[in-house]
């Protein structure tokens, strides 16, 4: 059983440890502190408990979650200086489970240099072999049955690399598309194939994905119903819904700063809620540096122009955003083939949600696949005119410029330059998309022309610009600026616009050519076929992002931009970490979700180790 518990009660209670935000990564550490019984657990999330909602739960319903304000913050960027001012929104889960619940379920992993490069920033301790117990930890692998190895490939998972006892349920959907079934041999007859298991963070090329998805009824495993709703009975585990953490209140008499309490509103009053022990801020990577800087951690110079005062001046709270920019490629499907358009059709829709609902599966219990491609292996496969010898002269340019800069850059080129890191994600969506309309993100993936269309998307794996996230007012419920400076690296473009000019030769080669209208060579209306005059301003006028942002709370030595220790606690303080993305310093190749946990489940032993 479910425990609710009103503001006024959360507040009486005098916890060992509070957890702001109750999403992927705050409900995991909660839920392993809580193990102890002797120690009291606290969580404030400002959404509600969306643990039965169909909407949540059903997979072929991800995106209609977004832009909705029952289960998503709904930020947006500034307008981007280097992109003709466009406005990129983002989600962000706001519900029990946070981006867990609302994502589109990919269960990705980084590669095992993406974490031994953390170390080489600094971080001690901080590794692939480090971190991979961690990713078994919260896992348990569900094998497909021979009914869905029949359908699609399979083979290339290593059973032993993947957990077998964590709490979060992973699976192949249990319906499969002809999108789905072409999208591996296609790559395998361009010699991209799946090189191994991408769970051992070596292998690369394409491959069927697994999802975060209970396979008994075809359901999202996430973290509200994998962590927290099976404890959530503990007596000395207190989960507040509905409240919105405003700051974190120090005893400022004490050097390093020593959290006391958390403020947070409740049906428009404000409490004050007790802690002994810690704060877990896990807020996210847009509202951890937000709640830091109003609690009068970060720039002194942006906190006093919002009238608060400095208790701890950090200028690097806020800084290093990084995120996984995406842009879209619309083409037109062939004749019958079934796309999200089909769905305009009422009775189509209501048939797939009867299938599913009575037998969990058809087009709601879907998904699509990914692959991961070197630079190297898009260059050899553009080999074939002359773009390939500008592309050698471009690199070796880059690299040049790149060797004086960072630490961060160097290791990003050093991955560019890998012919086994991917510095693409090629994705797809079975329908239609339009880039005009990147600030909402409830249409972005969607489309009014008429027919049928399908989407191949590249995604840019290791960006060289930076942005960040600020606070431009006092109050708490006003949304930080979230300026992720895209583009502001000129490679960026160069890069994801060479990945579009190889996914065009993907939506040529069959399979998946057969599926499209005229063989790869119709596109939806806005699109065109590119080449390399025309792709750098195509990415500029149509990138949105795969809603990865990372790195505001850094997990660097202090002098080279660090928020936060490698033990993930915050710079002049005693008693307060940080447990999100945002203390990831590099971007990774994939989707964020399998490291967020990991990143949980190790904090949690950090936790549980200090305070031995």
């Amino acid at each position: 059983m479910v425990a609710i518990i009103a503001p006024a009660a959360f507040a009486a209670i005098n916890f060992d440890y509070l957890v702001v935000g109750g999403g992927t990564a705050g409900l995991a550490v909660a839920t392993r502190l809580s193990e102890n019984a002797k120690v009291s657990v606290g969580v404030i999330e400002a959404g509600g408990d969306r643990t039965e909602d169909p909407a949540i739960l059903t997979p072929g319903l991800a995106l209609s979650t977004f832009n909705n304000p029952l289960y998503d913050w709904a930020f947006e960027t500034t307008p981007q200086a280097h992109a003709n001012g466009r406005v990129v929104g983002h989600p962000r889960g706001k519900q029990l489970g946070g981006s867990s619940a609302i994502n589109y379920l990919y269960w990705t992993h980084a590669s095992q240099l993406d974490i031994d490069d953390w170390g080489k920033l600094g971080n001690k301790d901080w590794s692939w072999e480090e971190i991979a117990p961690y990713f078994t930890k919260s896992e348990t692998y569900n094998a497909p049955t021979a009914d869905i190895s029949s359908q699609v490939d399979t083979s290339f998972i290593v059973p032993s690399d993947h957990g077998t006892g964590g709490p979060v349920q992973d699976s192949f959907p249990l319906f499969f598309s002809s999108f789905y079934k072409s999208w591996e041999p296609t790559y395998k007859k361009l010699g991209l194939g799946p090189t191994g298991d991408p769970r051992g963070g070596l292998a690369i090329g394409a491959y069927s994905t697994l999802v975060s998805q209970e396979p008994k009824n075809a359901s999202r495993s996430y973290s509200a119903n994998a962590y927290w709703k099976p404890n959530s009975s503990r007596p000395n585990f207190h989960v507040l819904t509905n409240a919105q953490a405003t700051k974190i209140v120090f005893d400022r008499e004490r050097q390093p700063l020593r959290a006391t309490a958390v403020e947070y509103v409740a049906g428009n009053q404000t409490y004050s809620a007790h802690v002994k022990r810690e704060v877990i801020l896990s807020a996210g990577t847009f509202q951890s540096p937000q709640l830091l800087e109003l609690s009068g951690i970060g720039k002194a110079s942006i906190l006093e122009k919002q009238g608060i005062d400095v208790l701890l001046d950090n200028p690097n709270v806020g800084e290093n955003l990084q995120d996984h920019l995406l842009v879209p490629l619309t083409y037109e499907a062939a004749r019958g083939e079934a796309t999200f358009e089909s769905f305009r059709n009422a009775t189509i829709a209501a048939e797939a949600a009867e299938e599913y609902a009575a037998n969990h599966t058809g087009p709601f219990a879907s998904n699509t696949c990914n692959s991961y491609v070197s630079f190297a292996q898009i260059q050899k496969a553009l080999l074939s005119d002359v773009r390939g010898q500008r592309q050698t002269s471009t690199l070796a340019n880059s690299a040049s410029q790149v060797k004086a800069g960072s630490l961060q850059d160097k290791l990003t080129i050093a991955k560019l330059l890998s012919p086994t890191e991917a510095s693409i994600q090629e994705v797809f969506l079975p329908g239609g998309s339009t880039p005009s309309l990147a600030s909402n993100t409830s249409v972005l993936f969607s489309t009014t022309y008429p027919n049928n269309y399908f989407t191949l998307f590249a995604v840019l794996e290791h960006p060289f610009s930076r942005g960040s996230v600020h606070i431009t007012s006092s109050s708490p419920l006003a949304y930080p600026a979230v300026d992720p400076n895209y583009l502001s690296h000129p490679l960026d473009a160069y890069i994801v616009g060479q990945g579009l000019l190889h996914l065009q030769q993907v939506a040529r080669t069959p399979p998946l050519s057969t599926h499209l209208k005229n063989g790869g060579t119709v596109y939806q209306p806005g699109f065109y076929k590119l080449d390399e005059k025309n792709v750098e301003d195509f990415v500029r006028r149509k990138f949105a992002s795969e809603y990865h942002p990372i790195g505001t709370c850094s997990m660097l030595p202090r002098h080279r931009g660090g928020v936060v220790d490698e033990r993930l606690k915050v710079y002049g303080t005693e008693n307060v970490r940080v447990v999100d993305a945002s203390i990831f310093p590099l971007q990774v190749r994939g989707n964020l979700q399998t490291l967020v946990y990991a990143v949980a489940e190790r904090a949690a032993e950090f936790i549980k180790g200090d305070a031995e």
